[in-house]
């Protein structure tokens, strides 16, 4: 996770490790959040069949915003601007 970073960041890139469970994957997220400097953007992928549905609805609560950029063979492409 993010625990020993202290700097902001503008992007943050992630796949993901969708088997360690939503609890933790739900945590990167949320500090991903607080590493982003404002204005800054999270990008991730997420397979539809691993949770992209209530992935995407989460993000959207916790950022305000999240936007599909693209779709192929049940994989999405999410971004998230703080």
């Amino acid at each position: 996770g993010f625990e020993n970073i202290d700097e902001k960041y503008d992007v943050i890139i992630t796949n993901p490790p969708i088997r360690a469970g939503k609890e933790v994957i739900y945590k990167m997220y949320s500090d991903a959040k607080n590493s982003l400097n404002e204005g800054g953007v999270l990008y991730l992928v997420i397979n539809k069949k691993h949770g992209a549905p209530s992935t995407i609805k989460y993000l959207e609560e916790l950022y305000g915003n999240c936007e599909v950029l693209d779709k192929k063979s049940g994989f999405n492409v999410l971004k998230c601007v703080k």
